[in-house]
């Protein structure tokens, strides 16, 4: 059972996001799902970069593994003591970056960091092809939270970066 900490704030109706308040609840829904069965938790076997980012104002840390083939990502695991963000937001994007380049995880992270600017800043089809990712918009009215999306960005960045 999720502490009330792990679970993301209600965006309220009002929010820009959407007219459709169920919208709001279904990026809600999105968040919570990767967060109860996140997708790629564990450990790899043979990664060719493993970082560690902390978060020290509310002490979530991840530990994310790639397994990079030259320019091309592999394979990729996270282990996170973290909230409900941090842990579907490594489930969402390591899922989209499998399998891509390191610029195609560049580019998802750079549309990652518009939407938490606001929506607006990313484009429709931008927004129609992060598929679940888009549910990260809901965090970007709570700039507490969005340190939580950039824990995960910023350790693929420095994995890949290696």
């Amino acid at each position: 059972m999720p502490l009330s900490a792990d679970v993301p704030p209600p965006v309220p109706v009002s929010a820009p996001l959407s007219p459709d308040p169920g919208v709001a609840s279904l990026y809600q829904e999105i968040i919570l799902s990767h967060y109860r069965a996140p997708q790629h938790k564990g450990a790899l076997r043979a990664p060719t970069a493993t970082v560690e980012h902390r978060n020290p104002l509310c002490g979530d840390v991840l530990t994310l593994q790639l397994q990079q083939d030259g320019d091309r990502i592999v394979d990729a695991a996270f282990s996170a003591r973290a909230c409900s963000i941090t842990q579907a937001t490594a489930s969402m994007l390591l899922h989209r970056v499998i399998g891509g380049t390191v610029a195609d995880a560049l580019a998802v992270m750079a549309q990652i960091e518009r939407l938490l600017d606001g929506p607006a800043a990313v484009t429709a089809p931008e927004l129609e092809a992060l598929g679940d990712l888009r549910s990260l918009a809901s965090v970007a009215r709570f700039p507490a939270r969005k340190a939580c999306v950039r824990l995960v960005t910023g350790a693929i960045s420095e994995a890949v970066a290696r």
